[in-house]
């Protein structure tokens, strides 16, 4: 038998197995911590070219489906304009809307408004220490009160447009990208998440974009200066020491030990060919995980952090063979071992992936 409790008394109990013997039957039950996906959430950035705005969509993994459009069938009302990053902390989840200037609070279950967060231009989001936090396009990073969604803190302008955002050991790392005269930076800002206060600047690759943690070390993707400065993951480690792992890399995701990510180079003709690749954190070997001749163009890679399934989002092809921006894109699942699971059609740019998971505990004899 399983049942569902929340995290919080999990974390109460020690988020460990355990053995108890009873009394009146002399049996011995065990408990375990079992954590599952309920399915995913896709965030479609829509076109801010073609005046398109965002979508949700949600796959199902009970009756692996994909709707689309949830929010705005839920809430009678778009998203908004460049939706582009999202995240679920405890029963929410928060979206960054660009053009809209509000970070979107909405109910994981039922995807019911619950309200929002107004600033300029949000971008990127992580969860710490019981806030939410977003960096911006006005190059500040905020704090979000997570039960009244209002900005309780602002820094000092840090950067220009500031990109991904991730947390470890009390410190906010923050991408700042490009400049408005489409220039572009090399450093990645340290922040200390209580008082947001400036530590340091740590030096990366031209046109930082991308960056998580996985509990020990930073990753970090930039994309570089799409000239004579190719695109990187690097690696920030406890005493922000900057290792490069490849000089190639978009879309970074980690699983397990590992780095998932898309490296894209060019035919004679412009075309854009892409390689879906692993990188070893362990070995420092980089493999081909698969082929991909399914996805047409990328825009978007996540791994499902429980089952391992890796999923690859693409625009369609349009009408004169490239990349149609501006019509409903795809997604390609694979299983971890890069056989084709299945593929779902999606809204306008499907760019951000979100894992619904839940922890059960499962008694057994």
């Amino acid at each position: 038998m399983k049942k569902l409790i929340s995290r919080a008394a999990l974390l109460l109990m020690g988020a460990l197995a355990f053995t108890a013997c009873s009394d009146d039957d002399n049996k011995n039950t065990t408990s375990e911590l079992v954590n599952v996906t309920e399915g995913v959430f896709v965030l479609n950035e829509g076109s801010y070219f073609s005046g398109i705005d965002g979508s949700l969509s949600y796959i199902n993994y009970a009756t692996n489906q994909i709707t689309n459009g949830i929010f705005a069938s839920k809430n009678g009302r778009s998203l908004g304009g460049t939706p582009n990053d999202a995240i679920i902390y405890g029963s929410k989840m928060y979206i960054a809307t660009t053009d809209e200037g509000r970070v979107e609070v909405i109910d994981v279950k039922t995807q019911a408004s619950l309200g929002y967060a107004t600033l300029t231009q949000p971008r990127k989001l992580v969860a710490d220490g019981g806030f939410v936090y977003v960096s911006s396009y006005a190059g500040t990073v905020s704090r979000i009160d997570t039960t009244s969604f209002q900005i309780v803190k602002t820094s000092e302008v840090i950067g220009a447009n500031l990109e991904g955002i991730t947390a470890l050991n009390g410190y906010l790392y923050v991408c700042n990208g490009w400049n408005p005269d489409y220039t572009y930076n090399n450093n990645v800002v340290k922040l200390d998440a209580s008082t947001l206060a400036k530590v340091k600047d740590i030096t990366v690759v031209t046109n930082p974009a991308r960056i998580l943690t996985d509990g020990t070390d930073i990753y970090v993707q930039s994309i570089g200066n799409y000239a004579d400065v190719s695109a990187a993951i690097q690696k920030i480690d406890a005493a922000d020491v900057v290792t490069t792992l490849c000089n190639e890399g978009l879309y970074l995701s980690y699983y397990k030990g590992k780095i998932y990510y898309v490296a894209t180079s060019y035919d004679e003709n412009w075309n854009t060919i892409a390689a879906y690749k692993v990188y070893d954190l362990a070995t420092g070997a980089t493999t081909t995980f698969v082929e991909g001749s399914e996805v047409f163009s990328p825009c978007a890679l996540a791994v499902d952090p429980y089952t391992g399934l890796v999923y690859v989002s693409s625009y369609s092809q349009g009408a004169y063979g490239s990349a149609d921006y501006a019509g409903a894109g795809y997604i390609v699942a694979y299983n971890n071992d890069g056989t084709f699971w299945k593929q779902y059609d999606a809204g306008v740019a499907p760019t951000t992936y979100v894992f619904n998971t839940a922890s059960y505990v499962k008694t057994g004899e």
